[in-house]
């Protein structure tokens, strides 16, 4: 493996291997994806779409199933595509592989996002979340009525 010097901290040298800068691209890359507009309507009108089936209860229904099924193939399908438009060596398995054996050096936020391709519950709390959030920010909003004062103006 090539190993590239770069000048550290204190006039250390820093080494870093291939791996090490493929990993490091990679998970830069992906922090791109999913802050892009198209990732992010992606996963809202999924969520908006879907979240009115999920209740806080600990009994799963099995259209859960069925959502979550959608929501990996949508959700991953698009970083997949994305990845191989920036990276074109790139392949989902080694990512994964990279990422559990290195999950330190990985954002929290967006390791949450990787993970609930593969946690149901994560996913299902996901769910959850947003429907509360909506239904917040519904109620936030004041009934608006309309009173017509058409009949009680005077005629030109």
């Amino acid at each position: 493996a090539v190993v590239s010097t770069q000048s550290g901290h204190y006039g250390r040298e820093v080494k870093s291997s291939d791996k090490d800068v493929e990993f490091d691209t990679l998970i830069g890359h992906l922090q791109d994806i999913v802050l892009e507009d198209g990732f992010q309507d992606l996963q809202d009108k999924f969520l908006s779409e879907h979240c009115e089936e999920f209740e806080e209860d600990e009994e799963n229904k099995l259209i859960y199933t069925e959502i979550y099924n959608s929501y990996i193939t949508q959700i991953e399908g698009y970083i997949s595509r994305r990845l191989e438009e920036l990276h074109p060596s790139f392949q989902m398995d080694l990512l994964l592989t990279m990422i559990k054996s290195r999950r330190e050096e990985v954002d929290p936020e967006l390791f949450d996002t990787l993970a609930s391709f593969a946690d149901f519950v994560l996913f299902k709390e996901t769910m959850l979340n947003y429907k509360s959030q909506r239904d917040n920010e519904m109620s936030e909003f004041p009934t608006l009525v309309v009173t017509s004062f058409a009949c009680g103006l005077p005629k030109s």
